[in-house]
């Protein structure tokens, strides 16, 4: 029994202590409500105070996003759609024909690249100067395309770059104002790749004849900067046979003639001291024709070797007029508005309502403070 009984204490107890949690716990949700009223009237009470100056926000607001809305920026979208991989193989056509025009147009050429290194090759330092230092025709007038971007983006009259001589003779403003171009190009270029691995090259401009011109030239110095560089020592090397096939194909036609004329001269001697030199040229000729046609199969091999290795840029899309033209839509810019002048609005209460309710009752306490600072 006096089990049960202390059983039955320590129950009420702990249901008294639950009593009195939920009843602290309701106490501080009605003060927490009474605050909120509190503060809820005083921001109704500061609107009323100060509805000339929402009401004027909100004038203003509406104003701004009416003339964004009328005055949207417009601008247009050049695109280049291009594959760099090139596959070929016609010598099962040409092989019943000539086996050496089979060898000749076999080809099979893969150059795999990246978007990546692609955009490394685009946005370089070396592809945009021969891209901004590339004469062009925009609005009736031949001129640098730096100097075009300059006249319709920064308002330059007259063109600032006249003379160029490479990046090393621009001065100091200059070079800024190239390094600026060049980032304003890079910003609005964009390089992609899509599903079936074509590459989409996108410039988007505020002028439609400068945006096309832009992508073609950047496309155009693009591909010839990759080919040159991927078939750099097969060009060499493709250049330095056929200059050596030329010179050794002048000395054996110049030997053979030597040869010939020898003979006319030389046709009634009988002695054989007088048909040493007759021999030596025919010795040369010899030479000169035994090399001249390992030149020639090194020189074919060469030229295979070049145009296997030499990527191709196949086109698939231009840019032609019209351009796309590309816009803000006009409720992205209502609901932006909206939201800024709402925020605007709110901050504004909010600094009201701590300058008239809360800086108050904080005021004694900072010139307390700064009181024994002013007395020393």
């Amino acid at each position: 029994m006096p089990e049960e009984e202390s059983s039955v204490n320590s129950i009420n107890g702990a249901d008294h202590l639950n009593q009195n949690e939920v009843e602290e716990s309701s106490d501080d949700i009605k003060a927490l409500i009474a605050k909120l009223l509190v503060v809820f009237e005083r921001l109704k009470q500061l609107t009323k105070d100060y509805l000339w100056l929402l009401l004027l926000v909100f004038i203003c607001g509406i104003g701004i996003t009416v003339y964004k809305v009328l005055n949207k920026d417009i601008t247009y979208q050049s695109s280049v759609m291009f594959i760099l991989k090139d596959e070929m193989d016609n010598s099962s056509q040409a092989s019943a024909i000539d086996p050496l025009s089979a060898y000749l147009l076999s080809r099979q050429t893969v150059q795999g690249i990246s978007v990546d290194m692609l955009k490394d090759i685009s946005f370089s330092q070396k592809v945009l100067t021969n891209t901004m230092f590339n004469k062009c025709i925009i609005r009736g007038k031949s001129d640098y395309l730096i100097n075009h971007i300059l006249v319709i983006y920064y308002g330059k009259g007259n063109s600032y770059f006249r003379d160029f001589r490479g990046l090393n003779a621009l001065n100091r403003n200059q070079y800024r104002v190239f390094n600026n171009v060049c980032n304003l190009v890079k910003a609005s270029s964009s390089i992609i790749q899509g599903k079936s691995g074509s590459f989409f090259l996108n410039v988007e401009m505020s002028n439609e004849e400068l945006a096309k011109v832009t992508t073609e030239l950047l496309y155009q110095n693009v591909s010839n900067f990759y080919i040159d560089k991927t078939t750099e020592k097969a060009q060499l090397n493709y250049i330095f046979l056929k200059n050596r096939l030329d010179s050794i194909r002048n000395l054996l036609y110049s030997s053979e003639y030597q040869v010939a004329n020898f003979e006319d001269r030389a046709r009634n001697l009988l002695l054989q001291t007088a048909r040493v030199p007759q021999q030596r040229q025919i010795r040369n000729m010899t030479f000169y024709s035994s090399l001249y046609g390992d030149l020639i199969s090194s020189f074919e091999k060469a030229k295979i070797t070049l145009n296997n290795i030499t990527p191709v840029f196949q086109i698939l899309s231009r840019p032609y007029y019209p351009l796309d033209v590309n816009s803000k839509p006009t409720s992205i810019i209502v609901l932006v508005g909206g939201f800024v002048t709402g925020l605007v609005m709110l901050i504004l209460l909010g600094v009201l309502y701590v300058k008239r309710f809360i800086w108050p009752e904080y005021k004694p306490l900072f010139q307390k403070r700064t009181q024994p600072l002013d007395e020393t």
